[in-house]
């Protein structure tokens, strides 16, 4: 059943922009699916409307997030700051590997990308941590994940997902093309994800599974370590 919640957005300009159907279908996975007991990590901020939904669910002290684009710090500050809420925020990319890595910003930000397919893109370079790294550090249960293509880094099956249970990501076959975003999809349903239909809607799948395993360790060992 998905929960009522109201965010208060920044404007000008960002209330027009959220006023539609953006991220409704995300909005809908994480009121449906989130619980107070899980713990959030988000690839790809925004102005934090899908953060702040978060928080409001689990608290702000269980989410992490990430935005690689350095213009939108201000923005997400400002969402923050009108909801009352303080998570995790880091300023940097995540990709395979931690290092300095290519951004690529377009005046429309949310098509901006690791991936440079907008004419006219300007290329930043900027700090990345490593996805597993990342992932070890926070011990997340639900992944939320939005990085205009990036996300079919993660078909590699020796990445471990951990203790995730939940995933909420948002694929891009427009960017990257069909057969990087199935074999995606394909490597997380063999590591025990099972794509949720009914909750999918468009390019926006949500996955789940009953229990993560980590050499032979529980979501709540994990959690527990």
């Amino acid at each position: 059943m998905s929960r009522c919640i109201s965010v208060t957005l920044p404007e000008p300009p960002t209330r027009s922009i959220y006023r539609g159907s953006h991220e409704r279908e995300e909005l809908d996975v994480i009121r449906r699916h989130l619980k107070p007991d899980d713990r959030v990590l988000e690839f790809g901020s925004g102005i934090g409307l899908i953060t702040a939904t978060c928080c409001q669910i689990v608290g702000s002290e269980n989410v992490v997030t990430y935005e690689a684009n350095p213009a939108m710090e201000s923005l997400l500050r400002k969402t923050f700051s009108l909801n009352g809420i303080a998570p995790d925020l880091r300023m940097k990319m995540v990709s395979i590997n931690s290092g300095q890595e290519k951004f690529y910003v377009s005046d429309r930000f949310v098509v901006s990308s690791q991936i440079n397919h907008q004419a006219n893109a300007n290329e930043l370079s900027v700090s990345s941590d490593g996805f597993q790294d990342v992932v070890r550090e926070v011990q997340p249960t639900f992944l939320v994940m939005d990085i205009e293509g990036s996300e079919v880094d993660l078909a590699d099956e020796a990445i471990d997902l951990g203790c995730i249970t939940k995933m909420c990501v948002e694929v891009h076959p427009n960017i990257v093309g069909d057969e990087p975003t199935s074999r995606f999809i394909q490597s997380l349903l063999n590591r025990g994800f099972q794509l949720d239909l009914s909750s999918s809607r468009g390019d926006v799948l949500f996955f789940h599974r009953s229990v993560a395993k980590s050499a032979g360790k529980t979501a709540g060992e994990l959690r527990a370590a």
